[in-house]
């Protein structure tokens, strides 16, 4: 059977992704999104499942090398369910930062809507979090 492999906007862990998944044994999944899709979304672009199968299948040629059609295509759109940073979040976050200290306010930022939406990142904000409230570092 045919794969086809495909992550846009994934960077370079998304190369190491489509790598590792155009050789696994078990059919691999085709990722579209991020500010590829928000662009088609602002240009009035129908978004139908035809034309995630196109875009996934011309992907793959181009930035794979996979020139064959898969023997079958499933095509699934999940909206917002990874959370994009707004151009100043940054800046933003310092503020919301700056303010709790300066008012002595009892509160602690922590997870994917502050410094990073992947769980490495959520879990090292949950970490800093505890030293925050806690005033040390865990004993292990």
């Amino acid at each position: 059977m045919g794969r086809t492999v495909v992550v846009l906007g994934g960077g370079i862990s998304g190369l190491a992704a489509s790598y590792h998944l155009s050789r696994a044994p078990c059919p691999p999944k085709v990722m579209l999104g991020g500010s590829w899709l928000q662009t088609l979304e602002a240009s009035g672009c129908v978004l139908s499942q035809e034309l995630f199968q196109q875009r996934a299948q011309e992907a793959a040629a181009t930035q794979l090398g996979l020139k064959e059609m898969p023997s079958h295509c499933l095509v699934h759109l999940h909206k917002n369910c990874i959370p994009q940073y707004t151009l100043g979040h940054w800046q933003k976050l310092e503020s919301a930062r700056q303010f709790l200290t300066a008012h002595r306010l009892p509160l602690t930022l922590a997870g994917a809507s502050y410094e990073g939406v992947a769980v490495n990142d959520c879990i090292e904000s949950g970490r800093q979090a505890a030293v925050s409230v806690l005033g040390t570092e865990p004993n292990s």
